[in-house]
C-alpha cells in the first residue's frame, strides 16, 4: 500500500479554500452560521457528552 505525503503548506492552502469557500456560502446565504458550525466542528452541537465522574472509585482505592 502506498502512502501519500502531503506537506505542510498544501494543508494549510487546502484549508484556506475551504475557509474561503465557507465565507462564500455565508455571505451568499447558502448556510446560516450554525449549519456551518455544525458542518466544520469535529463533534456534532446535537451530541450528547457525558462526564464521568470517578471521584467516589478514587476515594474507595486510595482511602485504604
Amino acid at each position: 500500500m502506498k502512502v501519500r505525503t502531503v506537506s505542510f503548506e498544501t494543508l494549510q492552502r487546502d484549508k484556506r479554500r475551504a475557509r474561503k469557500r465557507d465565507e462564500l456560502r455565508l455571505a451568499r446565504g447558502e448556510v446560516t452560521p450554525e449549519q456551518l458550525e455544525e458542518e466544520n466542528s469535529f463533534i456534532p452541537l446535537s451530541a450528547k457528552i457525558t462526564l464521568q465522574d470517578f471521584s467516589k472509585t478514587l476515594k474507595r482505592y486510595y482511602d485504604k
